[in-house]
């Protein structure tokens, strides 16, 4: 198999399994997140970073909440954790 990227190899093929095991998908109208917890030390509790948005959508790539890096609050998504 050949893979054509301009994504490191370790990117693609992550050398610690936990890495994935930390990892949700999560609905949102239009399509789903990659996401995982991440204690924050406020009032607010447990957010979720985005780790990828996978849309079909074009303008859901526009909105700065599902941005790669992101936090965004679980009560916000709609669809609920898979």
């Amino acid at each position: 198999m050949i893979l054509y990227t301009y994504q490191s190899q370790d990117l693609i093929f992550p050398t610690k399994e936990e890495e994935f095991s930390k990892q949700q998908t999560v609905s949102i109208p239009g399509g789903s997140l990659v996401v995982e917890a991440v204690n924050s030390t406020g009032i607010s509790g447990t957010k979720l970073r985005v780790i990828r948005l996978l849309t079909t959508d074009p303008n859901l790539y526009l909105e700065d909440q599902y941005q790669p890096g992101s936090l965004v609050d679980p009560q916000m998504i709609t669809g609920g954790l898979d």
